[in-house]
């Protein structure tokens, strides 16, 4: 009988110089998140394509059975989940001019990389931009300087904004409306807890304090976590 190849390991680059890293991949930038690369996808489907380890399907058959013992530990690995899910909150930072804003997770599609802007005759304007084309479905793209009612600054063709620029496209699921607006940064996901996040000072000199629920201390930044909900509806309100 031969002996089974040892299998080979994989390298974990997205822990090392992606997301999960010191963010140095070059292929960051072109990809936004490691699970966007090809590199990730394919160590994934190795990963799958394994044989499982000794006693694994021994130890799913056992938990997936009807013995009590098994149905306990269910539920508590299903209340600790749950708690854990309670406790974080998720979110997509990302910088538009000098702040650091962000949206929840739960309202993020995806971030892609620019796109041409149709503008739409007589309804275009300092908000509503137009119309983007995402894979053959066309989506409204609104300016967030715009419904936030501050000047969108000059492009300087020599420090590289242009290539840091993302499309960021947001979903309203209770109307199953898809909106699109260009950040000049997109960083990523951060998880943080709900104790870390603040109430917005009513004395904060910011154009975003209308939009925002709460700010949480990044870095050395404060990051300002808008609530979809207020700008789904003042986008509706544009749109009428």
């Amino acid at each position: 009988m031969f002996n089974e190849a040892a299998p080979r390991r994989l390298d974990d680059c997205w822990n090392r110089i992606g997301i999960g890293g010191d963010r140095t991949c070059p292929e960051l930038k072109a990809h936004v998140h490691c699970r966007n690369c090809p590199v990730y996808a394919s160590a994934a489907r190795s990963f799958f394509d394994r044989p499982a380890p000794p006693g694994y399907l021994d130890e799913w058959t056992r938990w997936l059975g009807d013995d009590g013992e098994c149905d306990e530990e269910r539920d508590i690995a299903a209340r600790r989940d749950e708690r854990g899910r309670r406790d974080e909150v998720g979110a997509l930072i990302f910088r538009l001019g000098p702040e650091w804003l962000a949206f929840h997770t739960r309202a993020v599609v995806e971030a892609a990389l620019p796109k041409p802007v149709h503008r739409i005759p007589h309804r275009t304007n300092a908000v509503l931009r137009g119309l983007v084309n995402l894979r053959g479905q066309l989506q409204l793209c609104f300016s967030l300087y715009g419904l936030l009612g501050v000047p969108e600054p000059k492009d300087d063709p020599g420090d590289g904004a242009a290539s840091r620029r993302r499309l960021v496209v947001l979903r309203d699921a209770e109307r199953s409306e898809s909106w699109a607006f260009a950040a000049d940064e997109v960083h990523g996901v951060e998880h943080f807890a709900r104790g870390a996040l603040q109430g917005v000072p009513s004395t904060l000199a910011n154009p975003a304090v209308s939009f925002s629920q709460a700010v949480v201390p990044w870095g050395d930044h404060t990051v300002g976590l808008l609530d979809e909900s207020r700008v789904f509806a003042a986008l509706r309100s544009v749109g009428q």
